[in-house]
Order: C-alpha cells, then structure tokens, then sequence
C-alpha cells in the first residue's frame, strides 16, 4: 500500500484541469496513475481514462507500472495510447466530415515512392491529399484530427464523453497539432497535463514549443503541482542533483560517488572500455539485485552505437589487464528502422550477385541505394532529391548500354567485377557485401546504417534465415525478400519480445525509460558529449540531453570519455 504526502493527497482530491510538473523519478506517472483510478470508480458504463504517449516504448512502460498499482478492472477501462494510434482511430472514423470521402491511408514506404517522385512543396501536397482526397500520411494524422476536434462539437462531445479524463504524457514535448486537439478535447474533458520543462529535448522537431507550458497555463488555467524536490528512482544516489548540476553548467556539485567518469587516451581502447564498463556493472549489482542489472550504453549518435555493438559482439583482450579477456555480450541495438532496412536491402542485394547477370546485378543495388535516399528524402533531407535523379540516370544508361557518369555506379559495377567470394557464413559474407559500400560519400552512408543492423550471431532472425538462402555454392537467393520479411517481423514482435538487460541506443531514444545502470560513452574524434566550439543554444540542447541521459540510472552511471575531453561542468 502506497502511502501518499500532503501534496499527493491533495492532487487526488483536486478537481478539473492539472498540471504536474517534476523531474526525472519524481512520481508524476504514479500520481496519474492513481488520479485515474480514483476518477475509474465514478465513470458510468462504457467510459474510460485516456492516457496519451508519444512511443510505443513509453506504452508499455506505463502499462507495465499500472500492474504493480491498479486492479484488474481499472487496467481495462483505462486506455494507455500514442498520440498517432488515438488519431489514426479519430481521422478512421471522422476524416470523411472534413473531405466528403472515406479516409484511408499512405503507408511509409508508398510516401518514400511518391515523395520522391514529387517535385514541389510536398508538405503542401500531402495537406491537398488530405484535403481534396481524404488522403493522409503519417505528419498529416494530428493535423486533421485537430481539425476535426476543433470543428466538429459534435464529434468532440463523443470523444469526451468516452473519455471524460484525459492524461498527456510529456506534455512539454507536445507539437502545435497534438497541443490543438487537447485545447479541443480539453473543453469537454478534463486534462492532467505530465511535463518537465527541463526534459524539452526535441525542439529540433517541427512545432515543438519552449512556451508550450506557459500556454497551457493560459489555456486551461490548470491547478499547478511541482514535484521536482521528489526523486523516487534514485532517491539517495544524488544523481538527480548531479544531472541538474550539468544542466545549470554548476561545477559546486560533486558527481555522486555511483557516478564515475573512466578515461581512455587511445581510440581503440574506447570500445574495449565500454565492454569493460558492461561487464563490472553486472558483476557489481547481479549479487546486490538477485537478478541481471538493466544496462543501457548510450551515446549521442546512432553510428556510434552500431560501432558499439559491433565491438560487444566480439572477444577482446581487457584493457587493464592484457592477460584476461572480455567475452562477447548479448545487447539489443535500438535503431533507426526505417533507414537501416533500407541500407540492409542494399547489403541484401549484393549477396545475390554471383547468381546473377551483370546487368541485372547492378540496376537492381543501384536502385535499392535509390530507394535508401527516397526515404531520407521522405524524411526532409532535400538533397536526397539530386542522388535518386543521379541514380536513375545511371539505371537507365546501363540499361541502354551508355557510358555511366555517376562515381557511385560506377563503384557498384566495379565491385561486381571484382572477385566476390561467399562461404556460406551469413555472419562473414554480410560483412564482405557491406564492405563494398565504400569509395563514394552516398555508399559510405549507406554502410554506416547498414551497421545498425545486428548480425553477429547464428542466433539472430536474419542469419538464420539467410542461411535456408544459401545456393549451396557462391549466393544468396532471395536475400532482399528474406532480409525485408525479417525486418518486417522484427517490427511486428518488437512490443512482445522481453528485453534484453544490456540495450544500446543513442541518448535521446533513452527518454521514458529506466534502467539499473547508464554508461555514457563519448567518441574520441566523434560524438563529443559537450564541445567548447558550440553556441550558447546548442550547448544547453546538449546539457539537457545529458540530463536526460543520466536520469535514465536508479543505481550508477559510468562516463566513457577521451582524455582531454570538455568537463561535464565548468562554472562554480
């Protein structure tokens, strides 16, 4: 049985719009969670709490937290939900009275097709897709069950009256679309706004507001609660404090003594670190827990962490002592889906090639490295535009028998030249396709997100099934339809599958989530931490991502870092 201070109390006993505002560990899901069941107990028939997230990841978190706390019946009538999956379900069924037509919907890899394909505003086209055709992407779902909310009193009273409290997680992450249909929803339900201002990380994002609070405030004129002096999942590590300290650049606090920083002078040693940092926290804290320690290693970009597990995948010698040896560990790398696949079937391509005509072979790597840049062009990146054009015109010179102008084709035609000999090891021979990706600056991106795909084990999904592939002589038959199945399931059971206790990630896809234990690990002439040469507004986007990194932590953290690199806090 929990018990609750003064202010907890008086949060459960407050009636309408509130907001809570806290820090990392500070109970603000707890208290929600609570709220929501006391509020389950006078809901008629039919009606339910809504909890709104921004992942999948942070779904089952919340999820996972409501089983220690609330009955089996208040876990059925309260809905924990991303934003995307509530307004894809709302755009479903209400879309029509905005455009007159049924809704239905662009899936990822089509908007990649037709982006690319498109040669004007293409955020003004999928808004006339929406518009004229009832057509929408993934960006326009906000936006129009906004829309809907704010102009349909109608549909807003249906919504509010299946949902009369309505709890929006991270609320300080909000963009101008998800904050306009709470503002719509929030004059019928009432709304308990989670935020943290100094957990405001991804301004990058379009529509992300630093005065999204405020405008809460302004709006809904909520009853305001602070629970940032709180900090229940490392109340007496001093973690938090330090964290805060890093963000405020305030040097007067000492890191914690669980807060340690290993320094490494020589490149090669940074991965040999990491692996070692892995392996002291299991054998510090199995005995102290009576089970395996949740680890995270994060660090500030996805490359790095796929150069990091690559290395984890490996045996290697101790870098304290060369007489002992760091064995292989079993990690899970969360990366970045979309682009990585994309890189993979490049890499899947290849691995057919010597059962293949020459002709055939190329066209088809060359148009898969085309499909690769119409995702990050999908993705904002305009430049993509210019290497798909290039590409196409290399297909098509091939094709006709033309003289090839484009550096990355002819790369490609090259390596097909060149000896390439499979064994039959689907763990060796995807290595020795990736490693044709290199000579040109479009195939040497390709290679870096190729590495973001774990294939290290017999063990994983994509060797195993690679290896029914195998002709038995020198090729892989359907590699790129075996490698997108895989992929494809991989995603599918992504949210049943247990995790593993070692999770590598970059820094930002960290927020939401706990573990036992953190290693921050910086890059020797990569991936700084912090960097002297940055502007005032950069830096602080720094500071607050690392205060974010380290209150992922209940237990430690150990800082990887070069010597000589910038201090963490700098001013007394």
């Amino acid at each position: 049985m929990l018990t609750l201070d003064e202010k907890r109390k008086e949060i459960l006993d407050t009636a309408g719009h509130l907001l809570i505002e806290g820090g990392p560990g500070c109970g603000k899901t707890t208290i929600a969670l609570l709220k929501a069941s006391k509020a389950i107990a006078h809901l008629e028939d039919e009606q339910c709490v809504l909890f709104l997230s921004f992942s999948r990841a942070a779904v089952r978190q919340i999820s996972d937290r409501m089983q220690g706390l609330l009955t089996s019946t208040d876990r059925n009538r309260l809905e924990v939900r991303t934003f995307h999956s509530f307004f894809l379900e709302l755009v479903r069924a209400h879309g029509p009275l905005m455009t007159g037509t049924p809704s239905s919907f662009i899936v990822p890899d089509r908007e990649h097709q037709l982006r690319a394909d498109f040669d004007g505003d293409w955020k003004q086209e999928t808004r006339r897709l929406a518009r004229v055709q009832g057509r929408y992407v993934f960006d326009r779902l906000a936006e129009t069950a906004a829309a809907v909310l704010a102009t349909h009193r109608a549909v807003r009273e249906i919504y509010s009256d299946t949902y009369p409290l309505i709890i929006v997680d991270e609320f300080q992450d909000t963009n101008n679309d998800q904050w306009e249909a709470v503002r719509a929803l929030s004059e019928t339900s009432t709304i308990i706004c989670l935020a943290d201002g100094d957990q405001r990380i991804y301004d990058f994002i379009d529509g992300v507001d630093e005065a999204r609070i405020d405008q809460a405030v302004e709006h809904l004129k909520p009853t305001s609660f602070d629970l940032s002096k709180d900090n229940h999942r490392s109340p007496t590590s001093g973690l938090l404090d330090y964290a805060n300290a890093v963000l405020r650049n305030d040097a007067s606090v000492l890191p914690p003594k669980n807060l340690i920083t290993w320094n490494y002078r020589w490149p090669n040693q940074c991965e040999a670190f990491a692996h070692l940092a892995i392996d002291r926290l299991q054998k510090h804290f199995e005995p102290q827990l009576g089970r395996m320690p949740t680890i995270a290693l994060l660090t500030t970009t996805n490359q790095f962490a796929a150069q990091l597990s690559e290395s984890l995948a490996d045996e290697k010698a101790h870098p304290q002592d060369q007489g002992k040896r760091l064995l292989p560990i079993e990690h899970e790398l969360n990366w970045d889906a979309n682009l990585s696949a994309a890189a993979g079937y490049v890499v899947a391509s290849i691995l057919e090639w010597p059962d293949q005509l020459r002709e055939h072979a190329i066209v088809a790597t060359l148009n898969a490295i085309a499909d690769f840049y119409r995702i990050k062009l999908a993705g904002g990146t305009a430049g993509a535009r210019g290497t798909i054009t290039t590409i196409e015109k290399a297909v098509t010179a091939y094709q006709a028998g033309k003289t090839v102008k484009s550096k990355t084709a002819q790369i490609i035609a090259g390596s097909f030249d060149a000896d390439l000999n499979f064994s039959g090891d689907p763990v060796q021979d995807w290595q020795v396709a990736r490693n044709r990706l290199h000579g040109a600056k479009e195939l040497e991106e390709i290679f870096g997100k190729a590495r973001l795909l774990r294939l290290f084990k017999a063990t994983d999904a994509l060797a195993w099934a690679l290896i029914d592939q195998w002709n038995g002589r020198d090729a892989y038959g359907d590699a790129v339809g075996t490698v997108r199945h895989v992929l494809a399931n991989e995603t599918l059971d992504a949210a049943q599958m247990e995790s593993l206790p070692v999770t590598l990630m970059n820094m930002h896809k960290s927020k939401g989530k706990e573990f036992d234990a953190v290693i921050i690990v910086e890059g020797q002439y990569s991936a700084p931490l912090l960097n002297p040469a940055w502007d005032a507004k950069k830096e602080q986007a720094a500071r607050r991502v690392l205060r974010v990194a380290i209150t992922r932590a209940r237990h430690g953290v150990i800082l990887v870092r070069p010597v000589g690199c910038a201090p963490l806090t700098s001013r007394a």
